[in-house]
């Protein structure tokens, strides 16, 4: 019968390894995420404008992913109302809303305009 031995320093480089190998699921999965969003994010971009301007119509650039899904959340279960945005979101399952979010806050956040 054999035993394995980890020299110095083996169980850290294993366990980095699995690391490595878990977080390159996890980036590869992000980045589906995202593409899926990106894919999604026509009938968004139409009022709300990628490059972070607001025209009346306020930036969703750069928000927090959970903060995008829990306001997309509050129109779709009725808690805002805006006639618009209650159409969108009812229209939404959670992996269209997260998706979204992930898109959405992957692009740089508006930078705030000054008032006159």
């Amino acid at each position: 019968m054999s035993s394995t031995v980890l020299k110095p320093g083996g169980l850290r480089l294993a366990a980095g390894a699995l690391g490595l190998v878990l977080t390159g699921s996890a980036v590869a999965s992000d980045a589906k995420k995202v593409a899926y969003g990106r894919h999604l994010s026509g009938e968004c971009s139409a009022c709300h404008r990628v490059d972070g301007t607001d025209n009346g119509i306020p930036s969703i650039t750069g928000w927090e992913p959970e903060d995008f899904v829990h306001t997309l959340a509050f129109y779709r279960n009725g808690e805002r109302n805006n006639p618009a945005m209650v159409s969108v979101a009812q229209s939404l399952d959670d992996d269209q809303m997260k998706a979204l979010a992930a898109y959405y806050g992957s692009l740089p956040k508006a930078a705030r305009s000054k008032k006159k």
